[in-house]
């Protein structure tokens, strides 16, 4: 367990490492915000005019979008819609599939065994889908038979984009698929910094997170009587449903991906510092915690449960008033040190997953050791000059 400390954090000193390392450009944020919006705008239409199950209108994700990015407005995150034309419910996530992956050919092919069943992972039941296509493997929609077929999709869209735009100060670039959800793109710049942008096939299933179907996991959210967030944003939550992305070649994943947009972005209409602090934690994690030579570590994204976790425990603004952010960064801190030592660190929308699975134990204790030396002198990292 983590020990609780009795630091405190000078107010000046915070706004002192605000204003030096997490503030953005804001006109170069706002460029390179339109820049990104034109781009994918220019790909969806083409890839929607080749293939209707694909949707224009995109889910804007991630950081930027929740307002929480820090220090330089470069990568940009879109959830992509494709419709499968049917209304999805909980059983078609438990379905028996079966198909398997011929790793000599590298392809999707039937299988007389039916698909091993995971935890938290899931083959996606939508009918027969047939035709030149094809995104499925019998009735099932495989996930890396959508990601192929996006991708080679999005190439064309790209290259259309780079044969036919007049300027030359830019030139959009296709990775390769890797093994996270989305497809990332790269737009080169002549003058300027290279724009990254994440575009990840979504099934926009907007499944409940309470229903009286058999099938319905338990998620442990919303927690009974809980003050944060409010009623009326729990039924905002409840509308949007809980949608699904690829996990891997074979099955898909939950996404909370808009629910948690919604959170976050007005969570401070109340003039709070709850978005500050996460801000502040996340530049300290890139530059100290966790810096981008380490790989399989602590992340953005566990920063982003361990705020929410701490908005459900202190639910009233009064307790985010900007003199308190010190305070509440402590807290939060202690907080993720005990989930670093216990190896566990619950999504808060589903807390059955433990976001520590598969992190680096080496990579997480190296953080717990640097976060300890922030809490026991936070003045020395909040003011050292690290440009």
């Amino acid at each position: 367990m983590a020990t609780r400390v009795s630091s405190t954090i000078n107010l000046n000193d915070v706004q002192h490492f605000y204003d030096e390392n997490v503030q953005l450009d804001k006109t170069k944020a706002w460029s390179n915000s339109e820049l990104a919006k034109v781009v994918v705008k220019d790909i969806l239409e083409y890839v929607h005019g080749a293939d209707k199950r694909f949707l224009e209108n995109k889910e804007c994700v991630g950081s930027f979008h929740s307002y929480t990015k820090v220090s330089e407005a470069n990568e940009f995150d879109f959830s992509v819609v494709f419709e499968t034309g049917t209304k999805n419910e909980w059983k078609h996530l438990h379905k028996k599939a079966f198909y398997d992956l011929d790793c000599k050919m590298k392809k999707v092919i039937r299988s007389e065994k039916s698909l091993q069943r995971m935890t938290l992972k899931y083959p996606v039941y939508v009918g027969l889908n047939e035709g030149q296509d094809c995104v499925t493997e019998g009735p099932f929609i495989v996930p890396i038979k959508m990601k192929r077929h996006f991708r080679t999709l999005v190439c064309a869209a790209v290259d259309n984009i780079n044969k036919t735009r007049t300027s030359s100060n830019q030139k959009v670039i296709v990775q390769n698929l890797d093994d996270s959800p989305a497809l990332r793109l790269t737009i080169r710049q002549l003058e300027g910094d290279d724009i990254n942008i994440d575009m990840a096939p979504l099934l926009k299933l907007q499944l409940p997170f309470q229903s009286e179907n058999r099938w319905q996991p338990d998620f442990g959210w919303p927690i009974p009587g809980a003050k944060w967030p409010s009623s009326e944003k729990v039924q905002q939550m409840f509308k949007i449903g809980i949608n699904l992305v690829t996990t891997d070649l074979l099955y898909w994943k939950l996404s909370f991906a808009t629910c948690e947009r919604e959170l976050l972005k007005d969570i401070d209409r109340n003039k709070s510092c709850r978005r500050r602090s996460l801000r502040i934690m996340k530049r300290l994690c890139e530059l100290n915690w966790c810096p981008k030579e380490v790989t399989n570590g602590l992340t953005s994204y566990h920063l982003i449960n361990i705020l929410l976790f701490e908005c459900e425990s202190y639910p009233e603004d009064n307790d985010w008033r900007m003199s308190l952010i010190g305070k509440r960064i402590l807290s939060m801190l202690e907080r993720l040190l005990t989930s670093i030592y216990d190896k566990n660190l619950p999504q808060y929308l589903d807390r059955r997953r433990n976001l520590f699975v598969k992190k680096s134990h080496q990579s997480l204790d190296q953080a717990g050791i640097c976060i300890k030396q922030f809490i026991n002198n936070p003045g020395f990292y909040l003011l050292k000059k690290y440009k």
